[in-house]
């Protein structure tokens, strides 16, 4: 019988040695300048004692450490944690994977694809984890902002895969939240909500702080929504995405100010246009 799936896939063979883990004691582990990063910058200097500070063994990593051919050991991925072990003065050793380097250079290869191979969390990331911690209030609640305008999380931030109704664009809502409370932010969710209704939420990253914007410069009470969720469906996504790139290169603006310029102007013009109507 023919093997599929990964049984079949074709692979790199196995390379290197598998490591030893093993308990290394502080004093006897060094650290090569010569491909390590500087930890003393100010902002490496404040990881260390955020480090030092809030030690938990249930976070932590081992160490990536070579033995070089004459027995000493060197770290090649954790140089923070070591430094901040040493500031807290009651670590005296410290749990690494060892691996017999042959060369530096080898050890500079690794301490390269280690770094490279690492993929930053995103806002989308860490609100998630906020929320499932339980110890974020303010995430939890945003959260029942955005289910209550009938939206859920996106799981990932690669809108191809998005499905309708689905938001990825958590740090704009967590700054409106945080800049104008939770009225604005639940007003502006719903009005994206029902102007896309159905659809996938592509450009909620540029529409959604355009609608918080229109929403405090134009000083609009909760009756006006209905005006601006039909401006805002008034174009699609993408016409959103032209508008305000246009208005951009037109006011020479960066693009958050241009967002909530472009809106503000066809949702004033929709508003003269409305009063017009009613007034005839």
């Amino acid at each position: 019988m023919k093997r599929t799936g990964l049984r079949s896939a074709q692979f790199n063979p196995i390379r290197g040695r598998r490591p030893a883990p093993m308990n290394c004691s502080l004093a006897e582990l060094n650290v090569d300048c010569s491909y390590q990063r500087s930890i003393d910058s100010p902002s490496s200097r404040a990881l260390i004692k955020r480090i030092a500070g809030e030690w938990d063994w249930s976070l932590f990593q081992l160490l990536v450490v070579s033995r070089r051919p004459d027995g000493e050991l060197y770290v090649v991925d954790g140089q923070h944690r070591l430094e901040a072990a040493r500031m807290r003065g009651d670590l005296h050793d410290l749990p690494c994977s060892v691996y017999d380097f042959r060369l530096v250079s080898h050890e500079a290869d690794a301490f390269v694809a280690l770094n490279q191979q690492r993929k930053p969390l995103t806002r989308l990331d860490l609100f998630k984890g906020s929320v499932i911690g339980g110890g974020d209030t303010t995430a939890n609640h945003i959260l029942a902002l955005i289910h209550g305008a009938g939206l859920t999380l996106a799981p990932h931030t690669n809108y191809a895969c998005f499905k309708p109704g689905q938001i990825a664009a958590i740090g704009p809502i967590c700054k409106a939240y945080k800049m104008f409370g939770p009225d604005v932010t639940a007003r502006a969710l719903n009005v994206l909500a029902n102007a896309y209704r159905g659809e996938v939420l592509r450009f909620a990253g540029t529409i959604y702080p355009a609608i918080v914007g229109t929403i405090v410069d134009c000083k609009l009470a909760r009756p006006a929504d209905d005006l601006l969720e039909i401006t805002v469906s008034g174009l699609t996504q993408g016409e959103w995405a032209d508008e305000i790139a246009r208005t951009a290169a037109r006011k020479n603006i960066q693009r958050p100010a241009a967002a909530i310029a472009a809106m503000t102007e066809v949702y004033l013009e929709a508003a003269a246009e409305d009063e017009e109507a009613v007034a005839a």
